[in-house]
């Protein structure tokens, strides 16, 4: 009796596997349409942007947002909080 669920369990999945190996290759599309080409320049990527910290003559400790992508700042200076100068 053992041998046959065994060997039931085995058929069933052999038989589960090898239904990947019949899986219908996906069809290149028609039109000429691309929506991203990898090795292009063109491809779309996420935007690059790098925080950058001061402390101002008044003790503000502020941050503000560039983004290396576009080359330009992203926000005004934010206050985090203030800095004492006399510990």
């Amino acid at each position: 009796m053992k041998r046959f669920i065994s060997l039931l369990i085995s058929i069933m999945l052999c038989l589960n596997f090898s239904s990947v190996a019949f899986a219908e290759i996906a069809s290149i599309p028609e039109d000429d349409t691309v929506i991203a080409d990898i090795a292009s320049d063109e491809a779309i990527r996420a935007e690059e942007t790098k925080w950058y910290y001061r402390i101002t003559e008044d003790g503000l400790f502020q941050k503000r947002l560039w983004s290396i992508t576009y080359r330009k700042w992203l926000t005004d200076w934010i206050t985090i909080g203030y800095v004492n100068p006399n510990p």
